[in-house]
């Protein structure tokens, strides 16, 4: 098996060409050709995860954050880019394109969360649903961190029955929230100006940081891979983790 093999199958769950613009994701490291055995998946590319990938024997690393985002200036030993070529690990970066997919990122936040009767909106990079039952801000803020396992949620008063989440930095999406007549909207990201806005129209608002509201796309996609590909090993990346604690 190769990586291209890979490649197709990521092109069918989540096109390369319906990412952002702006954006950069498919193979930015590394041959299709390259046989492959054993893959590692992780939301972040980082030097410890290069390094963890090289000791667990795997010639691939699935990602959702690309490893290479703005142009390269310059290579150091340290960093994660040259470490990759070093190694010889090729790298598979699935970035907006799987926020947008039918099984993608957003889908797998709707999940974690328990919505229900859920429609993807990919234009918007918007999953809209019902919640479990209706309840106070203050109670689904506490609902969202144990269920994405997040340092701590941030969170505008309200009540939640119809709710609406982006993943990640998807703080504009509040308005869009508005638009679509939903009282409750988690991301993973949200500025002041977007709290007040929550404020003045009546929407109950969760900051529940990038990292959680990201990560829990990791299992699905490797489940989804297994399904495809039982004859690769497949490994969820135990030094990615969140980049920050609460005190």
């Amino acid at each position: 098996m190769n990586i291209n093999e890979i490649i197709k199958f990521a092109q069918e769950i989540a096109p390369f060409d319906t990412a952002a613009e702006w954006d950069n994701v498919g193979l930015l490291v590394g041959s299709p050709d390259r046989e492959v055995e054993r893959v590692l998946l992780a939301l972040d590319i980082t030097p410890g995860v290069v390094n963890e990938a090289k000791e667990q024997g795997a010639e691939l690393i699935v990602s959702h954050h690309p490893v290479i985002f703005s142009p390269l200036h310059s290579l150091t030993p340290d960093s994660a880019e040259y470490l990759l070529a070093k190694h010889d690990i090729a790298a598979l970066c699935l970035h907006t394109n799987l926020d947008r997919a039918q099984q993608g990122v957003n889908t797998a936040l709707g999940a974690a969360l328990g919505l229900k009767n859920t429609a993807l909106y990919p234009d918007d990079f918007l999953l809209v649903g019902d919640a479990e039952q209706p309840c106070s801000a203050e109670r689904f803020a506490a609902f969202i961190k144990e269920r994405l396992r997040a340092p701590s949620v941030r969170f505008t008063a309200g009540t939640v029955s119809r709710v609406a989440v982006s993943s990640g930095g998807g703080g504009e999406g509040v308005g869009l929230a508005k638009k679509y007549g939903f009282d409750a909207f988690v991301t993973g990201e949200l500025k002041h100006h977007q709290y007040l806005y929550a404020l003045q129209h009546g929407i109950a608002a969760f900051d529940a940081g990038h990292f959680p509201t990201e990560d829990v796309v990791v299992n699905p996609l490797k489940k989804l891979m297994e399904e495809r590909f039982p004859a690769i090993d497949f490994i969820i990346s135990e030094a990615c983790g969140c980049p920050y604690r609460e005190v």
